[in-house]
């Protein structure tokens, strides 16, 4: 099936870089979507890893069964094993697609990469929309974690990977419920799906996670503490990516998020929900010691500040892109370079769903050392092109990867409105954006970065 039967665009139409759009350009039903997909399954995934996610907008995506169906296209190696920390149940008819998290749509949700702190996270990520929200907020944000890891102030982040990150995992055997911890919210029965201690102990053992305690006055609150790395190497293009969940289970991430939500809709209920979360937070977790269900700290326990967390949050957020859900859409996410976050919002119908691959070993690419960061930190724009041309190479760029316009005439495709002029020139332009992209310099879209939202939060608790 040739390559020129879609449209392909970029979700900033004033910028050749963020998500990659794919829409309808004959036929927007499934049967073709599913058809496309299989076809041109290593272009899809190239344009994921140039630009960290791809956009599927504008073909006939109606419920989960759908949504799976199209994904399963794409990626046949999908995983329903799930170690994260949002409460998620599975759609009907499904077995690999799950709600995004089942946590009210009024709660914010940083930006991480999926399942960071595990072992082996999900190389690739998918969401879908059966229902946008009809009001205010409620998209689903990105952020390019490369740019935070090159943004990110040069001593903090040698303090992260010099001391390393220090993990610690506590589920009750009920969730709570009046509580903005989302991890707290999640039991560790439905995280391992049994109620059985020594079954929980095997699936650790077996899915080699840090060893399990159970602390508590009734001995039945799970809990696991690890050591583990701030950054990773891209396993493929070796770019150097902000890898942990820091700016998510620090005590000050919901506040903070919900001032983001603030200046950036201008609704005076999140500003109230703010003030008040600052409050409960500062006494719960700054006053009186409490810990959030996934607790981090430096690698040496020391706490990571309120001053150091705000720095990352500013880097994260001026990177920030947004997508507002069309019903239909499906994102897919290259889960080892660009991360997502859901924005708050008062419109209780949304309906969002996710899917995700087979795990991959993060061990088995190393993590960039304090030392080597320097010289990747401070590289030349052509070192970075270099880093570039290494995907390019991968995906080498010849008739298979290319749209296939050549192939795409009216000789051998009646639907094409393409003559065999046209479609040599198309190739040529599609060649010549991917040769250029990297010394483009365009002006960009102000209302797509998270700086214009509004300023930083300063907040210190002496």
């Amino acid at each position: 099936m040739p390559i020129d039967q879609v449209t392909i665009s970029f979700l900033d139409p004033y910028q050749s870089s963020g998500p990659l759009v794919i829409s309808p350009r004959f036929d927007d039903s499934l049967s073709f979507l599913t058809q496309w997909l299989t076809a041109h399954r290593s272009y899809v995934e190239s344009q994921m890893l140039l630009h960290g996610a791809v956009l599927i907008r504008g073909f006939q995506i109606n419920d989960a069964p759908d949504f799976e169906k199209a994904i399963m296209a794409l990626q046949p190696n999908l995983s329903d094993s799930y170690r994260g920390t949002s409460p998620r149940s599975v759609f009907a008819g499904t077995k690999y697609t799950f709600s995004a998290a089942d946590v009210p749509v009024n709660y914010p949700i940083a930006q991480h990469l999926e399942m960071s702190f595990l072992k082996a996270p999900p190389r690739e990520l998918y969401f879908g929309c059966l229902k946008e929200s009809s009001s205010k907020g409620g998209e689903t944000s990105l952020c390019d974690f490369r740019k935070v890891y090159r943004d990110l102030d040069p001593d903090l982040r040698r303090k992260f990977q010099d001391k390393k990150i220090l993990y610690r995992r506590q589920h009750g055997k009920v969730g709570e419920r009046w509580t903005f911890d989302v991890g707290a919210m999640l039991p560790w029965t439905q995280l391992f799906g049994t109620s059985s201690r020594a079954e929980v102990e095997k699936i650790a053992r077996e899915e080699e996670s840090p060893p399990v305690q159970w602390v508590g006055p009734n001995q039945d609150t799970f809990l696991q503490e690890w050591k583990d790395e701030p950054c990773q190497y891209h396993p493929i293009t070796n770019e150097c990516v902000w890898f942990n969940h820091a700016q998510v289970f620090h005590w000050s991430t919901f506040p903070a998020e919900l001032w983001y939500a603030f200046t950036r809709l201008n609704d005076i209920r999140f500003l109230i929900r703010c003030i008040i979360m600052w409050i409960i937070a500062i006494i719960k977790y700054g006053l009186l010691g409490y810990k959030m269900a996934l607790n981090m700290s430096f690698g040496d326990g020391t706490p990571i500040s309120l001053r150091e967390m705000n720095l990352v949050r500013k880097v994260i957020h001026d990177n920030m892109v947004f997508n507002t859900w069309e019903k239909g859409d499906i994102m897919c996410i290259d889960n080892f370079s660009t991360s997502h976050g859901r924005q708050p919002t008062y419109d209780f119908g949304r309906k969002i769903l996710v899917a995700w691959s087979n795990p991959y070993d993060k061990t088995l690419t190393k993590a960039p050392s304090s030392s080597e960061q320097v010289t990747l930190v401070d590289c030349s724009c052509e070192e970075m092109k270099q880093l570039k041309s290494a995907v390019r190479n991968i995906i080498k760029t010849n008739d298979s990867t290319v749209p296939n316009a050549v192939q795409a005439t009216p000789d051998t495709t009646p639907d094409s409105t393409l003559s065999s002029e046209e479609a040599e020139d198309l190739k040529a332009m599609y060649e010549n954006h991917h040769k250029s992209q990297e010394n483009l310099q365009l002006p960009s879209l102000g209302c797509h970065k998270r700086h214009t939202s509004g300023p930083i939060p300063q907040f210190s608790l002496s």
